[in-house]
């Protein structure tokens, strides 16, 4: 048959005795296409002409309605309802009325079907089950003809599921199901001793039911069973040429042939292969939708030729299914492929054999090499290698070559003991040499060391001092040597990183950052304020959550949070702090912004304020520049380690004051002189006494970070409303993102426009080295162009390309180092 779509119709066509029906079906399946409702016509007429005499009924079977049974009696069998259908028989559930009453399962003959081949096979298989006597085959209780000349035997009622069906839902593990299998190949050779070929061996054929919650196999129809070397009735069971008994996915090469080769017994024995490899991969060997969309003689070409795959290599087909496969046997992927992998994929493939010579002889021979499998036996599937068979007793004599093992080892080593303390006498005269010539060693290695790291010390001291001058390429000549001197050393990479963010190198700077963390260097220090937005920037992300990692370790172990400068670089990143942290710090400066706000003290006067404004650089409310201690100045100490020298100033611990050099950004108006330290009338401000304009942005950004995007904007416009600090090209873009969250498009994409006017000026300003006096510190211009770009991606859903690139913004400095 050429098509699948002839072949599947003509079989549901058969099974329809009503003309009308027939004909509504034939019409809906076929459609339009007149050419393929001819060949269907054309099966249909050949298959109903009565052109042999053994198709032809031997006597008139009168035509009954099947409805009209249920409830009806059958001898002392009342039938209750249909369970199941066959190819020429149905299944009741009966209920017995005498001698006892008990509900069975009677088979009977379909009305109209009972043709002479077909109360042939009926009374094959009635017979054929009445012979057997296993706990694991549908007992047979009774036989008979009914009124009308129909044949019936009573069975058994198994109420169960499919094999396959059951092992899946009760998630049975592998070595469950192959014992559940093995009962399966009992039965099947009880048959075989019985001289009976089941044929037909499928899931549906073969049933579980629990007995005292324990699973038992019930192998039932044995209606297309064949006699081994007899005949199992007087009268002919007449099998046409082109007829194919069983079903093509579990069907043995052999029945496909459709030759006069016979089948016998291990027929059957490649189905239980095919049943195997279904219980312990959840497919059958061959896809079933290949099969259905081949023709008939395809798909005989594919069960003759085709070798299917292994069990293990089919897994890997599954895709999708691979997990739920596993899952129903309780293992992971790679643990059930593993299984799967040597002894069962040879019992499968043995059993799958299209030479039926090469197939195991009996079902009993395949339930002694699983039960030789389970209990680590060589099993007979695979050839016997010497290193296959030593594995095997190793794996069954475990326990005896582990006590063999330990007694050697521990011989062994009461032998080396006993060597050793032999050799001590001879080597304890040398020891003390070795210790001797070992410690000079050290001492010259821990003054050599000492030496290297004095010398290190000192070039990054002279880097400082050059980069004070504005020699830039002496001081990056400096560092690399310190480098050189002490990879391992954190110092030398933290001082080249500030001083890349001095030279607007960011990219560089956040590379040194990255290693120095990777060598385990505290980030508890001011050094580290800015460092996380740097990393956001250039995209080390990595790097950013392990510094927040750090950050988050300190917050929850409860250290004091003292600096407003330790707060801005955790909200720095999105998604990088702990929400426990970020509650902590927003907890934190709710607290310190609510105290009152103390007025700067000079014991000189109060000084006229200072005009000249500049976005990001931080003024007392007067206008005279704040200059707190350097270790916690945000303008200085990104831009020289605290390590420098002094000014002179006794009490002044860090870099060169800014005002002492006219290249520092953080240096004071010669108009303005900061006043000596001696005329303060009061202690350094603390680094709560941060301007508060700068600090109701900074508490803006961490609630901004846990989501209190009301509080957020309202403590953002109050930085950007303060004069003080004009620094609106700051504000705006985390005020975009806060807009957006609260769902106020109009006013969030007016906000991000506003970010989006600052970017030339900001990238001038960045470049501008003309007025280092008022530059604002390294860390606003890389927080900028970071929130700017995250709230480009929030509203805009793109990354930004007015951004100017790391390298535009270094090039200036580039060509001054060469």
């Amino acid at each position: 048959m050429p098509h699948l779509s002839e072949r599947s119709i003509f079989f549901e066509a058969i099974d329809l005795n009503d003309p009308h029906e027939r004909r509504a079906y034939l019409d809906q399946a076929c459609g339009g296409d007149a050419e393929l409702r001819a060949s269907v016509d054309a099966l249909l007429q050949a298959h109903e002409a009565p052109d042999h005499a053994l198709d032809r009924p031997p006597v008139e079977v009168p035509k009954i309605d099947f409805p009209h049974h249920i409830g009806s009696k059958i001898g002392p069998y009342r039938l209750m309802e249909q369970i199941g259908e066959g190819g020429f028989g149905l299944v009741f559930v009966a209920q017995q009325e005498h001698p006892v009453r008990r509900k069975v399962a009677l088979k009977i003959v379909k009305p109209g079907t009972g043709t002479k081949e077909v109360l042939a096979r009926f009374e094959a298989e009635r017979q054929a089950v009445a012979m057997m006597d296993h706990p694991n085959i549908a007992k047979v209780f009774d036989a008979g003809v009914t009124d009308d000349g129909r044949p019936y035997f009573v069975m058994e009622l198994v109420r169960g599921v499919p094999i396959s069906e059951f092992a899946d839902a009760h998630q049975m593990p592998i070595r469950d199901r192959l014992e559940l299998f093995k009962n399966v190949c009992t039965a099947v050779h009880h048959a075989h001793q019985k001289g009976v070929i089941h044929r037909d061996i499928k899931p549906s054929n073969v049933m579980v039911t629990l007995h005292d919650d324990r699973p038992v196999v019930k192998v039932i129809d044995f209606g297309v069973a064949k006699a081994i070397g007899q005949s199992l009735t007087d009268k002919t069971i007449y099998t046409r040429f082109f007829s194919m008994i069983g079903t093509p996915l579990y069907m043995s090469p052999e029945q496909a042939e459709m030759s006069g080769l016979d089948v016998d017994t291990r027929s059957d024995i490649y189905s239980l292969g095919v049943l195997l490899y279904q219980l312990l991969v959840g497919e059958t060997p061959f896809d079933r939708e290949r099969l259905d969309s081949a023709g008939l003689d395809e798909m005989r070409r594919i069960i003759r030729e085709e070798d299917p795959p292994r069990p293990s290599q089919r897994l890997t087909t599954l895709n999708a299914r691979m997990t739920t496969v596993s899952n129903a046997r309780r293992l992971d992927v790679k643990r059930l492929t593993s299984t799967l992998r040597g002894d069962l994929d040879w019992i499968v493939m043995k059993a799958l054999e299209k030479d039926r010579n090469r197939r195991y002889d009996s079902a009993a021979a395949m339930a002694n090499d699983i039960s030789r499998h389970l209990t680590e036996q060589p099993i007979q599937a695979r050839p016997p290698t010497l290193s296959y068979q030593l594995l095997k007793f190793a794996r069954r004599q475990r326990v005896a070559i582990a006590t063999f093992s330990l007694v050697a080892l521990a011989m062994m080593i009461g032998t080396g003991a006993s060597i050793w303390q032999m050799r001590v006498a001879y080597h304890e005269r040398d020891l003390k040499e070795v210790a001797l010539r070992e410690a000079t060693q050290a001492k010259r290695d821990v003054e050599r060391f000492a030496a290297v790291v004095t010398e290190a010390n000192s070039l990054v001291a002279s880097a400082q001092t050059h980069a004070g001058s504005g020699r830039w390429k002496a001081a990056m000549d400096d560092y690399d040597r310190a480098i050189e001197l002490q990879r391992n050393y954190d110092l030398p990479w933290i001082g080249r990183a500030q001083f890349f963010t001095r030279l607007n190198m960011w990219e560089e700077a956040a590379n040194d950052y990255a290693h120095a963390l990777s060598l385990g260097a505290a980030t508890d220090t001011p050094q580290w304020w800015g460092v996380v937005a740097l990393f956001t920037l250039t995209d080390h992300m990595q790097a950013a959550n392990e510094l927040c990692l750090q950050l988050n370790r300190q917050i929850a172990l409860h250290k004091p949070i003292e600096q407003w400068e330790f707060v801005r670089t955790c909200a720095a990143c999105r998604d990088c702090m702990s929400d426990q942290s970020l509650r902590d710090l927003a907890a934190w400066t709710r607290t310190e912004l609510a105290k009152p706000e103390p007025p700067p003290q000079w014991d000189d006067g109060p000084r006229p304020p200072d005009r000249r404004r500049h976005p990001g650089f931080l003024f007392e409310p007067e206008g005279r520049p704040l200059r707190p201690p350097p270790e916690r100045m945000p303008s200085d100490f990104s831009r020289s380690d605290f390590t420098g020298p002094n000014d002179g100033d006794t009490d002044w611990v860090g870099p060169e004051p800014s005002g002492s050099n006219p290249r520092d950004p953080g240096a004071f108006d010669s108009d303005q002189p900061p006043p000596p330290r001696s005329n303060r009338t009061g202690p350094p401000r603390s680094p709560h006494e941060l301007p508060r304009n700068v600090r109701q942005y900074i508490a803006g950004l961490v609630h901004l970070r846990i989501g209190e995007h009301e509080r957020a904007i309202e403590l953002l416009e109050q930085a950007r409303d303060d004069r003080s600090w004009p620094a609106s090209w700051i504000v705006d873009a985390p005020m975009a993102i806060a807009l957006h969250a609260t769902n106020r498009a109009d006013d969030a994409a007016d906000a991000l426009a506003r970010s989006r006017q600052s970017i030339g000026e900001v990238t001038a300003m960045l470049s501008d080295e003309r007025n280092p006096a008022t530059k604002p510190p390294w860390f606003d211009f890389v927080e900028f162009f970071a929130f700017y770009t995250e709230a480009s991606e929030l509203i805009e859903g793109t990354t930004p390309i007015d951004v100017p690139s790391l390298e535009e913004i270094r090039s200036p400095v580039l060509m001054q180092l060469r």
